[in-house]
């Protein structure tokens, strides 16, 4: 008998502690939270007798759904989440307000910005029906969506459950010269109640777009610090140095390295050097330096130990960076822009060479 009771006790338990056993849309206690969806007038509305309308018609009746109301999100797909904003923060992005589905703008080399398109699908096994890398864009077979967000790491083997879609990302020229427009569009979606019932296709609202947007943007992000860091190292290993002329036989430094390494090393070779680097300009691929004599005296001496002695007049000093060939070329130049004389440069190039080459 005790053990009948216990058992009756379980069932009743477990009953209980399913709530969607009693409150839900079939449960004991019917959930009313979407009735709104399908809701109708009963009757008209009927005025006391003392009041008096003058119009006939019922200011109460809610007027049908349109057309165009019928495509929009409402009923259980109505979500009430904060607004999502495209997470374009990085300085070289921005966001392209003008356009209907989300869009950015990157001032970047358009390999690289679609070698991480194809490099974000590759990663996380999206298959593609359309990949044209000429006119770069893509397009993907069905995805497996989670609800509420974008599941991604299927290898497409996996059968899609309840809800699926399909995304277009591509590339075109943007507004100025080196921008493109990146775009990333859910252009499909699919949902079904259970797995054995048809897929029927369902709206697609901007948000889920926005969701891969950021997902990819959050992978170009990561790329960009990588592609930095390796850029770094690069700068701190250093690089040769020798002397001759640049392409119009003033006397020069020439290096064979990445004229991007040597533009950003020039300012920490000149500044180690004793030079104060006051301006640039990147269009002339020119910095703007100044130079004081090292003061003689006691405390001079302790102050400036490691701070090399320089053959120049104290002033204002230029050095630009300019093509020679298939080397870079770095022509010191005085305020006036008149390039140094070659043994003034022979005298610095000691230096010049030990911190250039110099991992800093």
């Amino acid at each position: 008998m005790n053990l009948i009771k216990l058992s009756l006790a379980a069932v009743l338990f477990s009953i209980l502690s399913g709530c969607s056993y009693i409150y839900g849309e079939d449960g004991l206690i019917r959930s009313e939270k979407y009735d709104y969806v399908v809701a109708k007038q009963e009757k008209e509305l009927e005025l006391p007798a003392p009041l008096t309308q003058k119009g006939k018609e019922d200011y109460t009746v809610v007027p049908r759904i349109g057309k165009e109301g019928n495509n929009k999100v409402y009923g259980k797909r109505l979500a009430q989440a904060a607004p999502i904003q495209l997470l374009a923060v990085l300085e070289n992005t921005r966001v392209d307000r003008k356009s209907s589905v989300p869009a950015v703008l990157i001032v970047d080399e358009l390999e690289f910005v679609w070698q991480t398109v194809t490099k974000f699908i590759e990663n996380h096994n999206i298959s593609t029906s359309v990949l044209d890398s000429d006119n770069k864009m893509l397009i993907s077979q069905w995805m497996a969506i989670e609800d509420g967000g974008v599941w991604l790491g299927l290898d497409g083997s996996e059968e899609q459950e309840l809800i699926r879609a399909q995304y277009q990302i591509s590339i075109q020229k943007g507004e100025i010269k080196g921008e493109y427009r990146l775009t990333v569009e859910r252009i499909k979606s699919q949902a079904r109640e259970d797995e054995d019932e048809p897929w029927k296709n369902i709206p697609v609202t901007w948000q889920e777009s926005a969701d891969m947007m950021n997902l990819l943007l959050s992978y170009y992000d990561t790329r960009i610090r990588i592609q930095d860091a390796r850029h770094q190292q690069k700068i701190m290993a250093g690089f040769k140095v020798e002397l001759g002329q640049n392409s119009e036989a003033l006397p020069a430094l020439l290096t064979s390295a990445e004229e991007s390494l040597v533009w950003e090393k020039i300012p920490k070779v000149m500044t180690e050097l004793g030079l104060k680097v006051i301006d640039k300009d990147l269009r002339q691929k020119t910095y703007f330096m100044e130079y004081e004599a090292v003061e003689e005296g006691f405390f001079a001496s302790l102050f400036d130990e490691e701070r090399p002695v320089l053959q120049l007049e104290p002033g204002a000093y230029q050095i630009s960076l300019s093509k020679n060939g298939d080397q870079q070329a770095l022509t010191l130049r005085d305020g006036q822009g008149v390039a140094l004389e070659a043994d003034v440069l022979v005298k610095l190039f000691p230096e010049l060479s030990r911190l250039f080459g110099d991992r800093r």
